[in-house]
């Protein structure tokens, strides 16, 4: 599934300057994309306009040709599931309940997982080092093991896209190249995956296509 963004423009209130400006890009299937910049370059934003969550002003993003604002919001949870920098809410749901949350796109309503999810939430636990963490509640761990549960939450969703915002950045070393790790794997497998970030070694270590943005501009794009 391509990713095509033409012309895309962005501003928070009118007066304003455009955050993203006129910026057209292109992302083939199964490639993995990392935004580069400094703070204030457009890098969460870019990100947001394309998990639907901002309206923009001009231009188009289109997943499979499809623009995304005449797509409905079911149908966009199963072309692309999302992480933010920080999570909130569900505080008081147990750890393996929220995981399962990833599965609700494939869900009818009122339906619970099926005996192959919840084994696929426990496997993937395991690889990622929470499955201490299944029986806790979210509001009682620490903020590193929320930003892993996120991203696992997400990768259970198992849409052909994810987009991620700056996800390394409430993680240590070791947990870090944990997920780095994962998410190689995942895109192996033909995932498309974007995410932000300040750290160019995320894109040396992923091997991937770096889109590199300046106010509001991708200015250069390639391995």
């Amino acid at each position: 599934m391509n990713i095509n963004i033409k012309n895309l423009s962005f501003k928070y209130n009118k007066g304003l300057n455009n955050v993203i400006d006129d910026l057209s890009l292109s992302i083939e299937e199964g490639n993995i994309t990392v935004l580069l910049g400094l703070n204030g370059c457009g890098k969460t934003t870019l990100i947001k306009l394309l998990a639907g969550l901002l309206p923009f002003n001009g231009g188009s993003i289109e997943y499979d040709n499809k623009d995304i604002r005449k797509t409905k919001i079911i149908e966009r949870s199963k072309i692309f599931s999302y992480v933010s920098q920080r999570s909130y809410g569900a505080d008081d749901f147990l750890v393996k309940d929220y995981l399962t949350y990833g599965f609700a796109n494939s869900l009818k309503f009122y339906e619970s997982p099926k005996p192959e999810q919840v084994a696929d939430v426990v496997k993937l636990s395991e690889q990622l080092g929470i499955s201490n963490l299944l029986d806790k509640e979210m509001g009682k761990i620490s903020g590193g093991e929320r930003q892993i549960v996120t991203i696992a939450s997400c990768i259970l969703q198992d849409t052909p896209i994810i987009l991620l915002d700056e996800p390394m950045s409430a993680l240590d070393l070791k947990n870090q190249n944990l997920v780095l790790s994962l998410l190689k794997t995942i895109a192996e497998k033909g995932k498309t995956i974007i995410l932000s970030s300040h750290n160019p070694n995320n894109a040396l270590f992923l091997n991937s296509n770096v889109a590199l943005m300046d106010k509001g501009k991708i200015v250069k794009y390639g391995l």
